[in-house]
């Protein structure tokens, strides 16, 4: 019993390991992906904005009126907003949201290092293996006290296992931001 309560602390803090690990690749990635596409969008209107300007002087050259001009490619950009508003779904949610999609889904590729992964295979096997030891020996306690004994430290194993368990959920919902409740 003390075996499968030590590998499954040891199983738990690898997972947490691993969870981290992943979570850690995954933000950088999107974190990265979204500096790049700041700087485009950035980068883009100035040059819109500049090729703009020309534009709207060459029309307004060609037309015998700078006013005009301005106003001719105030309508034109008017329009391809509209346009991409139109189109919004198609060229920005979709792209987006399969970007999301295929960021956080589990993919075929090792966590950090293959260790951590040979890891978490060994300790399941470690604890299926005490797990099955223990529900499989049919040895009868030699006198009572053995017997008392033996219930308190199953009793205290499972207080163990609950407490793990509900440190596990409390840490996985300090991860992903849920609030503490004040007592």
């Amino acid at each position: 019993m003390q075996d499968l309560l030590l590998e499954t602390r040891s199983y738990v803090g690898l997972q947490k390991k691993a969870l981290l690990i992943e979570t850690r690749d995954k933000l950088g990635t999107l974190l990265s992906r979204l500096a790049i596409a700041v700087v485009c969008l950035i980068l883009g209107s100035l040059a819109l904005l500049f090729f703009s300007f020309f534009l709207a002087y060459i029309v307004g050259q060609a037309l015998g009126n700078v006013a005009l001009g301005f106003a001719a490619v105030t309508l034109l950009v008017l329009l391809l907003l509209l346009l991409f508003w139109h189109m919004r779904t198609k060229w920005v949610i979709l792209p987006i949201t399969d970007m999301m999609t295929n960021l956080f889904t589990v993919d075929d590729q090792p966590l950090e290092t293959e260790k951590v992964s040979e890891e978490l295979r060994e300790s399941r096997a470690r604890m299926n293996d005490n797990f099955q030891q223990m529900m499989h020996t049919g040895e009868r306690p030699a006198n009572r006290v053995d017997a008392v004994t033996s219930w308190v430290s199953r009793g205290v194993a499972a207080y163990e296992g609950l407490r793990i368990g509900l440190s596990v959920i409390r840490a996985i919902g300090t991860i992903f931001g849920r609030k503490r409740r004040r007592r």
